[in-house]
């Protein structure tokens, strides 16, 4: 026992070697994957991203049943004259690969190196590009 109080004094007097998480958030590293942030009013639709996926995180369908259900917010029917589409992304199968932001010419796919927040649920994001 004579031994351990060096020991114990020294650890009650440092700090702490862990960090404070939720209080204290430490900034991602520069080069660090993180999310893949989608931008629809720069996306043509032309279906590389889901080609090229290799986890098959990212689907695009014309959904219209999904639509007609509820995928849609309130008051977010467009125009019944256009087409529209809907990008399906399930951050759940990701695996961070970037294929998919390198096959996108148009821009619609960047990385961001901020990492999610940890769900309690697995939804899929869900985002229209109406075509006219």
């Amino acid at each position: 026992m004579p031994r351990m109080c060096g020991n114990v004094i020294r650890n009650l007097l440092s700090k702490p070697a862990t960090r404070l998480y939720p209080a204290v958030k430490r900034e991602p590293p520069e080069r660090a994957r993180g999310q893949i942030l989608f931008d629809a009013s720069r996306c043509e639709f032309c279906g590389d991203c889901e080609r090229v996926c290799p986890a098959h995180a990212i689907s695009l369908d014309t959904g219209w049943q999904d639509w007609l259900d509820g995928a849609g917010a309130a008051g977010e029917r467009g125009n019944e004259e256009g087409v529209t589409w809907f990008r399906v992304y399930n951050p759940f199968r990701c695996i961070f690969c970037n294929l998919c932001i390198e096959a996108c010419v148009y821009g619609a796919l960047t990385l961001d190196n901020h990492h999610l927040t940890p769900a309690y649920d697995k939804t899929l994001e869900r985002s229209r590009v109406q075509i006219w």
